[in-house]
């Protein structure tokens, strides 16, 4: 029995049972399948999760790089110094300070 359970292969046992009993082995990959799914499924939900917190990190950190910048040209800066930067996107506090 393969490890990784198929969409094509839980399909396969439900038209099986469709048209009569299961065997033990095939009532069993089927359960396996079910929770396999369901298992698979909260994986994504978790790192859809993850993935949607660093995307809106990254854009608050951008953001805030953007308002300096233009806040640099405003005053008729040329260059932002590193230590600015690096300051602005390294915590909340020195954000301000940047």
């Amino acid at each position: 029995m393969a490890r990784h359970i198929t969409t094509k292969q839980l399909l396969n046992l439900v038209d099986r049972a469709e048209r009569g009993r299961l065997s033990t082995e095939e009532a069993v990959r089927l359960r396996s399948g079910i929770v396999q799914l369901k298992t698979d499924r909260a994986s994504l939900q978790s790192r859809l999760r993850v993935q949607s917190r660093r995307t809106n990190e990254a854009t608050t950190e951008l953001k805030a790089l953007h308002g300096l910048i233009t806040r640099s040209q405003e005053r008729g800066v040329a260059q932002v110094p590193v230590w600015a930067v690096a300051a602005l996107l390294s915590d909340e506090p020195n954000r301000e300070a940047a």
